[in-house]
């Protein structure tokens, strides 16, 4: 390890690392996951839970240093800064006004946390530059930091490896049952347009299923032979449909350390996949979930993780503008969902967590809806962020959903 007056190297970059930060030198990505919690904290024992969770996850404690020829993660002393709003501010606005605030590189930590008093409750936003860390790897950070506010000791943990590095040592072989991925349709490789950074504060909608309508669509997957994921893809699509697009693309980053077998660390471990659907195929739902899920199996097997972490590899952007066509072409879509899955806190007696939100964030191409889901205490939560909104579009994918699981009791309580 080298050490300077700038702080030790931890590691450099790896590729996708990199592809990253030439991006969001022109194109600042930071998203927000919130946590509401059942009774009042003061900013100093936020600190303190926060200085825990820098030395439980060591990129939570680095900058980013392009000086070298290829950029690299450096130590920094710096805490985590936590700014407090004003009583019963909505964590919504809060989180709306993040995405108008870039993350620098350096010299401070490459996260940060907004407290809000709520009386008895209040709500914690954690906001992480992507440089560091996915949907995934915020949650994880959350739930530590929900967990240090419990009393729970935060064992110190590792530098995690660049995800190439991972994958490459990962031990695939195609699978020869495996069917065969459809011809490519042309349509799915039109590449987005960027939108410059200005600052402008997104639109936000919530939304959160109750729990009887969550348990059902739980069962209903199930026995449709399709993922909760598969499902909300499909409703997504089919709100477009209704809404006159012939043609939709969906993107969803898959998480490698489920697919892969990889640590569950505060770092980047995912790949894009992109599903598409036609407008007839939104007359049968199921149908519509099956192929869905289908498809992204297929996209999320090892083997082909692992060649894509090597192509990756071989053939990373040098520059801004090379990581800005990557990024148009391999997201375009027209909605994003990012599924974090179920959630719950570690210790069940602790009580602290009641909800959790996002992560929400935009990404700099025009026209995008990026939704984030999470479920924790049974209820399926999501949360959308655009500049262009459509109106009713997150309370239309819950209705969907309800059609699709049609029967007595279904329904939808708007944040």
């Amino acid at each position: 390890m080298v050490t300077t007056s700038r702080g030790a190297v931890v590691r450099p970059l790896g590729a996708f690392e990199r592809t990253i930060d030439f991006y969001m030198r022109r194109n600042p990505i930071q998203f927000s996951l919130v946590a509401e919690i059942d009774r009042p904290v003061q900013a100093a024992e936020l600190a303190a839970a926060l200085g825990k969770l820098r030395r439980r996850h060591p990129l939570l404690a680095v900058t980013v240093d392009r000086t070298a020829p290829e950029a690299a993660y450096r130590e920094t002393d710096a805490a985590i800064p936590v700014t407090t709003l004003a009583e019963g501010t909505p964590w919504q606005a809060a989180v709306a006004a993040e995405q108008t605030r870039p993350v620098p590189p350096a010299p401070a930590p490459l996260a940060r946390a907004v407290l809000l008093p709520r009386g008895p409750r209040c709500d914690i936003l954690l906001t992480f530059a992507h440089q560091i860390a996915d949907g995934v790897g915020g949650l994880r950070a959350l739930l530590d930091l929900v967990a240090a506010l419990d009393g729970e000791e935060q064992v110190p943990g590792g530098v995690p490896e660049a995800q190439e590095d991972l994958l490459a040592r990962v031990a695939t072989a195609p699978d020869p049952a495996a069917a065969a991925p459809p011809a490519a349709d042309p349509r799915m490789s039109t590449p987005g347009e960027l939108a410059p950074f200005s600052g402008r504060v997104p639109h936000l909608q919530a939304l959160a299923l109750d729990q009887e309508l969550t348990a059902r669509l739980v069962r209903r997957c199930r026995l449709e032979s399709t993922s909760v994921h598969g499902a909300l893809c499909a409703a997504a699509a089919v709100v477009f449909h209704r809404r006159g697009r012939k043609f939709v693309r969906v993107l969803t980053p898959v998480d490698l350390r489920r697919a892969g077998g990889l640590p569950d660390e505060v770092v980047n471990r995912f790949v894009g996949a992109r599903t598409a659907s036609e407008a007839h195929e939104a007359d049968d739902f199921w149908k519509l979930a099956r192929g869905t899920g289908g498809s992204l199996t297929r996209q999320r097997a090892p083997h082909v993780l692992k060649a894509a972490g090597a192509a990756l590899a071989e053939h990373a952007p040098t520059s801004g503008e090379e990581a800005e066509a990557m990024m148009a072409a391999a997201t375009a879509a027209d909605i994003q969902i990012t599924n974090l899955g179920v959630a719950e806190p570690r210790r069940k007696g602790a009580g602290t967590l009641t909800a959790l939100w996002g992560p929400a964030q935009i990404t700099q191409l025009s026209v995008e809806h990026v939704l984030g889901v999470v479920t924790v205490g049974g209820r399926l939560r999501m949360t959308e962020l655009t500049h262009d909104p459509v109106a009713g579009l997150v309370p239309d994918i819950a209705a969907v959903l309800a059609e699709a699981c049609a029967g007595p009791g279904e329904g939808a309580e708007a944040a």
